[in-house]
């Protein structure tokens, strides 16, 4: 009886850790991501792998064509300073292959940040700076309306194919930026604006 009742609180042990462990590992569906913003006067950046079939481990079916990932947040004010494309391995589609970056999906702003950069055969074997369409704080504030689930700017990744199908393909895509740390920026309260700082 004695071993029956240790035996019990065993496992009621084991199942409070197992739910404990699963609530501090919570996932959501969509990912939320809170800004990526540490307190040090660095360089912040996102290192985003594009693979076929995957953009940073997460599926990417495509849709016509397209699919669009969750990749992380940007902070309010944040000053996007470059974004750099680095071809793996060639994609290989019929026509055209794409990436391009942004702070919103759903109004079809994917590509605010970086516009569709091709990562098709022709560009394989180079390293490429990309002109930025929100370089600064173009898209990061100056009155802008954030779009993070989570506060500041959600940041989309998306890849884009036009004739056959790619079979394969992968790309690295550096976006450096430096946080709104400088003294005259403050955190932007959830769902607020503020000016450029």
């Amino acid at each position: 009886m004695r071993n029956l009742r240790n035996m019990r609180v065993i496992v009621l042990g084991l199942v409070s850790v197992l739910v404990a462990t699963t609530v501090a590992f919570a996932l959501t569906i969509p990912p939320t991501f809170a800004p990526r913003l540490f307190g040090e006067q660095v360089t912040h950046f996102f290192r985003i792998n594009v693979a076929l079939g995957s953009i940073n481990g997460q599926g990417c079916v495509l849709a016509s064509g397209t699919c669009s990932v969750k990749v992380g947040a940007l902070p309010y004010n944040s000053f996007v300073r470059s974004v750099v494309v680095y071809p793996v391995t060639t994609f290989n589609s019929g026509t055209t292959d794409t990436i391009a970056l942004g702070t919103n999906n759903a109004s079809g702003s994917t590509g605010n940040i970086m516009a569709a950069t091709s990562i098709h055969t022709s560009a394989s074997a180079s390293v490429t700076t990309t002109a930025l369409a929100g370089f600064g704080l173009g898209v990061t504030g100056n009155s802008a309306t954030p779009t993070g689930t989570d506060g500041g700017f959600d940041l989309w990744a998306t890849y884009a194919q036009t004739g056959a199908v790619a079979t394969q393909g992968q790309a690295i895509v550096i976006l450096d930026y430096t946080p709104p740390n400088d003294g005259t920026c403050t955190q932007v309260p959830l769902g607020s604006t503020a000016g450029a700082c």
